[in-house]
């Protein structure tokens, strides 16, 4: 049923854990909102945590094959969860590309040529020419997870760039046949003659395929590996920046960003400005730790069935979230209030939320402040480090769940698990480099956008079915009464916010066209958009029915499978549990010549004590049942 030992230790799982860094680096928030996340960490992500990373080590298996082995209809549920995380996945791609590129560039490309507007690092749009555009902390509500775009309807004016991108440059015109802006690639790429991003991507998805192909016992070890390298390369960057910038920048920018106020408790009129705090908060920890996703359960599957992994991973992978999530933008701190201090100027909020931080006012800041290339080529490199750590475990969860599903259905393949992962682990990764060329054109950085904004859409739809479906799967199983109401009743109450909170960016947001930079989509990519926000749901009906499809039975059976999986006596007859991880081997039949009559030893092998000396013979091993064996004593 399940694998002898664990594929990864609790030290891996907590090196591991640190995979969502990469996604809480492109957003900043202020105090309150910092403070709604541990709050919401805390209240809203441990009961889903816990159920989930428990039933993937208890049962040994991914999401789909939890629904599928005891509630089938759900199983659909399972699938989306992996199309959403696929999607996620060939869309974050690209932006670990970026940062790739971008460390490759530091070493190459000297960035100090700061005079007046010419500088490497930042190109037409300076700081000398810029209309400074000063934003209130009170405006927008919601604030998406790359873009930074806000729902404010005020905000959907056209802004100004403060920075372009470190080697793209955006054009003000737009095509007809794209309805994006083009990107155009700065001089040194220009020269090289060929495109370069489509073979950063091959290289990116070329890693990821070495790290997931080879199972999950080696993916662990690799990305156990890589957690030093990450968290090395960080913290190089935010020790050389509090030792060497301007101490009083970096401790003004960190009190404007981690400012408590609590007026909107007291004073009914700032109600707006407290539920935008909040918001903020639910929203990066929702986009940068992925708790209601396939993740916790392939976790809890590589980490083992023993109690103390089963009952402590999910613990470790919180605790690690809530220590790594703001060392980003620790790093970051001193950079960018010695960025404010030295442009004497205040720069628009939209500066320092999405993507913009890290590909527009960073590269900035080592250009202004003539930081040493090398800590340039480390920050990225952090970057770059964590978002591959992320994608190996994306595409490691959708690999491992697709494999268990062929494991269950052949026996023939279950003999060939390596080759199986190897094979599936390729065609993912091909059909995510496919899907992802497109970001890698010249209106690249819009389709990202523009699919980042898509699946997030219907998110809401996503937390209930999976909250709903893992409760019935939990309480279905052998733990305590006591433990399985509290979690469930918990879960159920978490799974009620999430989703509020879900449904109140979804109302906010659904009549504000898709925009970056001030450019609007067209109409036909709003409908595109609102295709791709419904692509993973399309799996929950095929799916309920594919499972309809293969349960042989009449309508009444089918029905009962569908919505209680399989029988209760196949659960009763099961090998007994051993937390331990041992697995003992069912009893086999003795050898074909211990009964054959017509045998040269059939009399000895029936009577075996006859050899036996009178004085070692014990009456007490003869057995108490005679219809089983006798003796001729």
């Amino acid at each position: 049923m399940g694998e002898p030992s664990a594929k990864w230790n609790l030290l891996q799982l907590a090196f591991v854990a640190v995979y969502p860094a990469c996604l809480s680096s492109i957003r900043m928030v202020d105090g309150m909102a910092l403070l709604a996340l541990y709050v919401f960490l805390f209240i809203l992500c441990i009961p889903p945590m816990f159920i989930q990373h428990k039933l993937g080590g208890y049962e040994q298996k991914g999401i789909v094959g939890l629904f599928s082995r005891y509630l089938p209809i759900a199983k659909g549920v399972g699938v989306a969860l992996l199309i959403d995380l696929f999607l996620t996945c060939v869309y974050f791609a690209p932006l670990v590309c970026h940062f790739g590129m971008y460390a490759v560039i530091s070493m190459i490309q000297e960035p100090y040529l700061w005079e007046g507007c010419s500088n490497a690092w930042n190109t037409d749009k300076c700081v000398e020419n810029l209309p400074v555009t000063v934003h209130s902390q009170n405006e927008g509500v919601y604030y998406n997870r790359l873009s930074g775009q806000t729902s404010d309807v005020a905000r959907q004016t056209p802004e100004k760039e403060f920075f372009n991108l470190q080697y793209l440059q955006i054009t003000d015109k737009i095509s007809d046949i794209r309805g994006f802006p083009v990107w155009n690639n700065t001089a040194p790429f220009q020269d090289i003659g060929f495109s370069v991003l489509p073979v950063g991507l091959t290289v990116v998805w070329l890693v990821v395929f070495l790290i997931v192909a080879f199972g999950g016992r080696v993916c662990g070890w690799i990305l156990f590996v890589m957690c030093p390298g990450f968290l090395g390369t960080l913290f190089a960057v935010l020790v050389y920046g509090y030792m060497n910038l301007d101490k009083a920048a970096s401790n003004q920018f960190l009190g404007r960003f981690y400012n408590l106020n609590f007026d909107g408790f007291v004073d009914i009129r700032t109600n707006r400005k407290l539920i935008t705090d909040w918001e903020k908060g639910f929203s990066l920890l929702m986009n940068s730790f992925p708790v209601w996703t396939a993740i916790p359960a392939t976790l809890g599957k590589m980490t083992g069935r023993g109690k103390v992994s089963r009952n402590l991973g999910w613990l470790l992978i919180i605790l690690v979230y809530a220590c790594i999530v703001q060392v980003p933008q620790l790093a970051m701190a001193p950079y960018l209030g010695n960025l404010l201090d030295k442009t004497s100027s205040s720069l628009p909020e939209s500066t320092f939320l999405g993507i913009k931080v890290v590909f527009q006012a960073m590269p900035a800041a080592f250009s202004i402040l003539n930081i040493p290339k090398e800590y340039a080529m480390l920050f990225f490199l952090s970057l770059f480090l964590s978002g591959v750590m992320f994608l190996s475990v994306g595409m490691l969860t959708i690999v491992d769940n697709i494999c268990d599903s062929l494991f269950s259905r052949s026996s023939r393949l279950s003999s060939h698990k390596i080759v199986v992962n190897f094979v599936i682990s390729f065609v993912m990764i091909v059909l995510a480099l496919g899907a992802g060329f497109i970001h890698m054109t010249q209106a690249g950085m819009y389709y990202t956008v523009l699919m980042d904004q898509s699946v997030l859409r219907l998110r809401f739809i996503t937390v209930a079915l999976l909250a709903f479906s893992i409760i019935i799967v939990y309480v279905r199983n052998r733990f305590a009464v006591a433990e399985k109401v509290l979690l469930s009743i918990w879960c159920i109450l978490a799974a009620i916010g999430a989703t509020g909170f879900w449904l109140y960016s979804f109302i906010i947001t659904k009549n504000i066209p898709i925009s970056y930079a001030g450019h609007q989509v067209s109409d036909l990519w709003e409908l595109i958009s609102w295709l791709l926000a419904g692509v993973p749901y399309i799996a929950i009906p095929a799916a309920a029915i594919h499972s309809c499809m293969l349960h042989e039975g009449d309508c009444s059976e089918r029905s009962r499978y569908l919505l209680c999986g399989g029988d209760e006596d196949d659960d009763d007859e099961e090998e007994p549990r051993n937390y331990d991880g041992y697995f003992p081997t069912e009893p086999t039949a003795p050898p074909y010549s211990y009964m054959d009559p017509g045998g040269q030893h059939y009399s000895h092998s029936l009577y075996p004590v006859d050899d036996l000396h009178k004085a070692t013979y014990d009456p007490e091993m003869e057995p108490l049942n005679s219809d089983v064996r006798t003796s001729r004593i």
